[in-house]
């Protein structure tokens, strides 16, 4: 392993070196460690997102993934203990939860709770989405403010596309201090409270200023699964409906916990 980074006492990244996998961005990964003494299967394994953006093959940039520990989990406390150095087993790439999977539009509004955020970090990196779409609305919600990961990222994003991306950051849990949470992220207005209540006042809409309709929009969501279907229900009031191949439509989801 690469290395980590601790974001707060439960969510960290943990970046590792695999050259040689080829990913889209949006995809993931199984990571993996020798499942304890007296199971059934030798690995224990769980899939998570790419952070990074593809590069080429091979590549000497770490992949990197965000992760929050469970505490009961089988997996997550043990990958918490991982350090620098360590050995860790990670899958080939896998997942349709990509650009290329979701029509064209005026607007793409990717809306993400907790580490659901990581593929469109990844996504945001490439040209893909600046190509397809006119402009990129990234909806992010948390419980705590320092909950809202790589904000560099954000920022770099932000320089190069200017006015095509918006940023809403959303916290649940906690009175927001939109200054400490933008910090240089050009004062894009933050959120108290959650994404489907914003969603369903018609408060998000109005301060992006772009509504969410079938004509205008499409919509990926990635996260807890009651966020996801929650957002799908208030859409589907709207006329929108689930995209898929044979019968096209406005959201693509990834369930995400």
């Amino acid at each position: 392993m690469a290395g980590r980074v601790a974001w707060t006492e439960r969510l960290f990244s943990l970046q590792i070196e695999e050259p040689e996998i080829r990913f889209i961005a949006g995809q993931f990964a199984s990571l993996a460690l020798p499942a304890p003494e007296g199971s059934v299967e030798p690995m224990v394994a769980r899939p998570y997102s790419f952070v990074n953006a593809p590069g080429n093959v091979p590549s000497s940039a770490p992949h990197e993934f965000l992760i929050t520990e469970v505490p009961q989990g089988t997996l997550s406390p043990r990958l918490a203990c991982l350090r620098e150095g360590d050995d860790i087993w990670i899958g080939s790439a896998y997942g349709f939860f990509v650009c290329d999977e979701v029509p064209a539009a005026p607007v793409l509004w990717m809306m993400a709770t907790g580490t659901g955020i990581a593929p469109f970090l990844s996504m945001l990196r490439t040209d893909e989405p600046w190509q397809k779409f006119g402009r990129v609305v990234l909806v992010h919600g948390v419980r705590w403010a320092e909950e809202l990961v790589y904000p560099d990222i954000i920022v770099a994003v932000q320089r190069e596309r200017g006015g095509r991306f918006f940023y809403a950051p959303f916290v649940s849990r906690e009175a927001v201090d939109c200054g400490a949470v933008n910090r240089e992220r050009e004062n894009h207005p933050c959120f108290s409270g959650r994404i489907t209540a914003a969603l369903a006042s018609g408060k998000l809409e109005k301060a992006v200023g772009h509504v969410i309709d079938k004509e205008m929009a499409q919509v990926m969501l990635c996260g807890n699964p009651a966020m996801v279907e929650e957002v799908q229900g208030l859409l589907g009031e709207r006329g929108m409906r689930r995209h898929r191949k044979r019968a096209p439509g406005q959201i693509t989801v990834e369930a995400y916990w």
